[in-house]
């Protein structure tokens, strides 16, 4: 490990730069940056937003002295020292859409004291800018890199990760990869994953049902669109329910509570709440109601009991599953499909046992993947190194973990999740219920947080290019 002098120095650079830092993170967190790959164009294959996102973070690494390349669009990446050999830190640029219920403007990125809110602040802008700055801390205090430093800075993590697939088949792959989108100290295992599409017929009362944003979260809200008067769907449903007139006949919605996909027991579908409302009322006709019923089957059960998939194992935990989008086109209500799989867990025998379900309840499978999990052992040499770096650098020394939540690390070989929150550090912002947290309103970051995680990342870096 290092020496005290070095760790010093290390501790220095780091405060006399924290607020440029920090006016990065902002002008990063300023741009919307929603991956669209059905916008995609040439140098864009993940639409305009994530292009214009890459093209101000790939200019502002060059701003800093750096060689940096945007690789057409699919990633941008900066080094120091050997491209090819050297140790990676892969953060990622897009972000999920920013939803409602915001108190302050989501792309303000407004600071408060020692918090800085906006989409994107921790999932994971603060990433790509906590290794640019890893890269200036290293270079600025000379110290020595066998192998050197390289920052990837994806567009594509938070809707299946193509960014790094792409980069992992033309290469050059890192020899060993740091992923900052998790928490201190090592997370060693991350479930597998099985997503998809299903979709049932609407029939003729149900015009449209919709809700969500994107699959990896619990829907917060849903509507449906009814041919029949509003004043007979009041009658049927509570006062939860909005019911207003519309030329179709009504529009009912419902509000739940945002959550990430693989904390689902946080959140409150408003998908299941307004499916199941509808079912209940008995004022659909035959195909609506078999269509409702169906939905809000598939949305009762945050652990995949019904669908046979429920599985938990010591290590990772529960399967968890959570449909986060519904959608309404050519007469069918498809909805989109998110589990996170116990590492125990069987892969064919899952994809087997949900297709059985969903077609029981008449669904028809369009889409159906399922994605291998990530584990490497607590005793590996590079798990002793990282633990040791944030003891050292930042005077913590959690055991190593596992979860739910997928980061690069899934498809990035030899990429390991490491940082960048201090969980029980009281670094906590006051925010309502469902709201602060990765993919819900009000996303926040607590600066202190990112300046000792920098301090980490550079001892941690060090000690990777040393490992042989």
């Amino acid at each position: 490990m290092i020496d005290t002098k070095t760790q010093e120095a290390i501790r220095a650079w780091a405060k006399e730069h924290a607020e440029e830092m920090f006016a990065d993170l902002q002008a990063f967190a300023r741009i919307p940056s929603v991956s669209r790959a059905d916008l995609a164009a040439d140098g864009a294959p993940f639409g305009p937003d994530c292009r214009k996102m890459l093209d101000h973070a790939v200019a502002r690494a060059k701003e800093m002295g750096f060689e940096a390349s945007d690789n057409g669009g699919w990633y941008g990446d900066a080094w120091l020292g050997s491209r090819e050999k050297a140790v990676g830190i892969i953060g990622h640029l897009d972000v999920v859409p920013e939803g409602e219920g915001w108190r302050l403007p989501p792309y303000s990125a407004t600071r408060e004291g020692d918090f800085l809110i906006g989409r994107g602040v921790g999932d994971n802008k603060s990433a790509c800018v906590m290794g640019l700055y890893t890269m200036r801390l290293l270079r600025d205090l000379g110290l020595p890199l066998k192998k050197g430093v390289r920052v990837l800075m994806g567009c594509s993590e938070e809707t299946g990760m193509a960014d790094m697939k792409h980069m992992v088949e033309a290469g050059p792959v890192p020899p060993v990869s740091l992923v900052p989108d998790s928490a201190f100290s090592v997370n060693y295992a991350q479930k597998g994953t099985l997503r998809g599409e299903m979709s049932i017929e609407t029939g003729k009362t149900l015009v449209l049902f919709e809700g969500g944003e994107v699959r990896n979260m619990v829907p917060p809200r849903a509507r449906a669109v009814l041919a029949l008067p509003a004043e007979l769907v009041r009658a049927a449903l509570d006062e939860s329910f909005a019911v207003e007139e519309a030329p179709e006949g009504c529009v009912v919605s419902a509000q739940g509570a945002a959550a990430h996909a693989a904390s689902p027991e946080r959140g409150v579908s408003a998908i299941l709440l307004l499916a199941s409302a509808l079912t209940d009322a008995d004022i659909l006709d035959e195909k609506s109601h078999k269509a409702m019923r169906a939905v809000g089957a598939m949305c009762s059960d945050y652990y995949g009991a019904n669908a046979g998939i429920a599985c938990e194992d010591p290590e990772s935990g529960k399967t968890t599953m959570v449909c986060g989008v519904a959608r309404t086109a050519n007469g069918r209500v498809s909805l989109s499909l998110d589990c996170r799989l116990s590492i125990a867990a069987d892969l064919p025998a899952n994809e087997a046992s949900f297709t059985a379900y969903a077609e029981s309840l008449g669904m028809r499978v369009d889409e159906l993947e399922s994605g291998k999990p990530f584990f490497m052992p607590k005793d590996d040499p590079r798990v002793a190194v990282l633990r040791e770096a944030c003891r050292v650098m930042a005077d913590y020394d959690d055991e190593p973990y596992t979860m739910g939540g997928g980061t690069y690390s899934r498809v990035v070989p030899n990429a390991i999740t490491f940082g960048l929150a201090f969980p029980g550090r009281g670094e906590r912002m006051e925010v309502a219920p469902g709201h602060g947290g990765a993919h819900q309103p009000d996303e926040y970051i607590y600066l202190p947080s990112l300046v000792d995680a920098l301090q980490v990342y550079a001892c941690a870096v060090l000690a990777l290019n040393d490992l042989a």
